[in-house]
């Protein structure tokens, strides 16, 4: 029971390493804060609102492909620590199959 617990707090870890939650709060916030405030001319405000539209779309797609590499590697994570939690018993018994059948 204790392997299938691990494998939750691992799935966890990479999840956090990747700051999940806080690239999803964040998913529509502009990249690296780069904003441009609009000056009184109507021209300048339309470059401005131009400016911070691209800098949103830039942040919005560094935080996509972080948030899908996060969920591939989640995913390999748990499947990978799946499998360990499986086979990891039967190590034992795999030992002995093979050394039977090497003298067999």
């Amino acid at each position: 029971m204790l392997a299938f617990k691990r494998i939750s707090v691992r799935t966890n870890n990479v999840a956090m390493a990747f700051s999940v939650p806080v690239l999803l709060r964040t998913l529509f916030a502009p990249w690296k804060r780069i904003v441009t405030v609009g000056a009184k001319s109507l021209d300048a405000k339309f470059r401005a609102m131009i400016d911070n539209l691209v800098s949103r779309a830039v942040g919005f797609s560094v935080r996509c492909l972080v948030l899908l590499t996060a969920l591939l590697t989640t995913g390999g994570t748990f499947v990978g620590s799946v499998f360990i939690a499986v086979i990891w018993p039967l190590i034992p018994v795999l030992i002995i199959f093979c050394l039977l059948r090497t003298f067999v």
